[in-house]
């Protein structure tokens, strides 16, 4: 009966294709068999944790792969964002940003990490294995938050239970990822140790609320609870591009080596110990005579012009599938100019704050500010009348480090402009470099030698043209 529903299925397959009227659904031949993801999130599970395995060599012995990370990690933590309370009382605001400063200092439970390394952890796991959990973690001594950083392994990918919808109370459990009745996820079934470290335990997987667990994931497909690298479709073309170096490489070895056939034509070399055949070898400056009618030739080398062209080509093909500029990934400034620098800088820098606000901020740092404020509040340190009432009052904005300007008085100049023209507000500006208004202000007010026509002396400025400043 089995063989029966399979022959048929396959047969209604292979006539869905015939006819289907469209190359893609492989009716020509031309499309492979396995070029396709007939299931998306159970093949997404099932490649996650080899693609980590395999991305995570090439992070570590990959030139390419590395450089990639690193600037990655680097644009979207820097040295880590800075927080602006939402509160209108200004004293609790200040009771807020004590808290957040003395947590940002020493945040992990290993102590000596602060908030900006720990995240540069998240944002390499993000890259490495598609996804990073972090437990949080309160101190039963001074009640303070800390965190704990979770490899993606400790999550048990291998603890699957399906509800079967037999009863609304059974949850459903998928690669060590629990969901409610209604598709909500509310626990993480954690190793107690890494499976690879030294010492790991052979204890089986703890249930932990999801309300302790911050999972920073981009799922590339609706209903997947677990991630995998965004680099997994250029994690091939890395492996390619190393095998094209090392055989290059090989080949200037190869070239670099004098080879020669000595021939005679008429057959009356005569050989003795001068003209013995294993002494005749070429070396700089020396002469070497041969019998008369003897020929010397040399064998052909192919050559290497095009072989930086097609390095090239691969380099620049992995890092537009990672999402970084190729002349950054490289290190090759030379082969750009300014437009095309500032326009690459400009898709990276859309995708890098994409990440920070989508992913950093909404499934990280918001969990970890309201725990702060909620132990604040329940340890007694901050008086908070309002805090069941208004909790709207108790948000906050994360401010990551600006992008330092390619030209920092075109950029001066053109932010002037907008200002004056009342296209955007000074708040906007100072928030894009990472700083708050707030502070700025107050810095300005302080500052003795802030004289009152500096704006006048900026609009000036703004007014000039380039052969002006140049000439100056």
């Amino acid at each position: 009966m089995t063989g029966i529903i399979t022959r048929t299925r396959n047969a209604f397959r292979a006539f869905t294709r015939a006819f289907s009227g469209y190359d893609i659904t492989g009716g020509s031949g031309r499309w492979p068999a396995a070029y396709a993801l007939h299931a998306p999130i159970t093949q997404q599970l099932a490649a996650g944790r080899l693609a980590s395995r395999k991305i995570s060599h090439q992070s570590e012995n990959n030139s390419l792969i590395a450089s990639i990370i690193q600037h990655a990690v680097t644009a979207i933590v820097a040295d880590g964002p800075t927080v602006r309370a939402a509160h209108p009382d200004a004293d609790i605001n200040a009771n807020l940003q004590r808290a957040w400063n003395s947590f940002f200092q020493d945040c992990s439970v290993e102590g000596g990490t602060s908030l900006g390394g720990y995240l540069s952890r998240v944002a390499r796991g993000f890259y490495v294995d598609g996804e990073s959990f972090t437990q949080l973690v309160t101190d039963p001594v001074t009640m303070q938050l800390k965190l704990r950083i979770l490899t993606a392994d400790q999550v048990d990918s291998a603890k699957t239970i399906p509800s079967l919808g037999m009863t609304g109370d059974m949850p459903m459990i998928v690669a060590g990822v629990e969901f409610d009745a209604t598709g909500r996820r509310v626990a993480f079934w954690v190793l107690p140790t890494p499976p690879d470290s030294p010492w790991a335990s052979v204890e089986p997987p703890v249930r932990i609320s999801a309300l302790d667990i911050c999972h920073v994931v981009e799922p590339h497909f609706p209903g997947v609870p677990r991630g995998i690298s965004p680099l997994t479709a250029v994690a091939p073309l890395a492996m390619e591009l190393d095998n094209c170096i090392d055989a290059a490489v090989v080949k200037l070895r190869t070239t670099c080596l004098v080879g020669m056939v000595v021939r005679d034509p008429n057959g009356e070399m005569a050989f003795d110990e001068s003209t013995d055949p294993a002494s005749l070898y070429l070396e700089p400056g020396a002469t070497l005579r041969l019998p008369p009618g003897a020929d010397v030739s040399f064998p052909p080398t192919s050559e290497m012009n095009t072989v930086p062209e097609v390095l090239s080509h691969i380099e620049r093909l992995i890092s537009a599938g990672a999402g970084v500029p190729a002349f950054m990934a490289t290190g090759d400034f030379g082969a750009i100019n300014y437009s095309a620098g500032k326009l690459g800088l400009a898709t990276f820098q859309r995708r890098v704050k994409a990440i920070q606000q989508n992913h950093i901020v909404a499934q990280l740092l918001n969990p970890i500010w309201d725990r702060i404020v909620l132990l604040e509040v329940l340890s007694g340190r901050m008086r908070a009348p309002d805090f069941e009432s208004h909790p709207e009052r108790y948000a906050a904005t994360f401010l990551f480090p600006g992008w330092p300007a390619i030209d920092e008085l075109k950029k001066a100049k053109a932010d002037t402009l907008a200002v004056a023209a009342k296209l955007r507000s000074r708040q906007e500006i100072i928030s894009e470099g990472g700083r708050d208004p707030a502070d700025v202000d107050a810095e300005i007010e302080a500052d003795p030698f802030a004289a009152d026509d500096l704006s006048a002396s900026a609009g000036g400025i703004a007014s000039q043209n380039e052969t002006e400043n140049e000439n100056a």
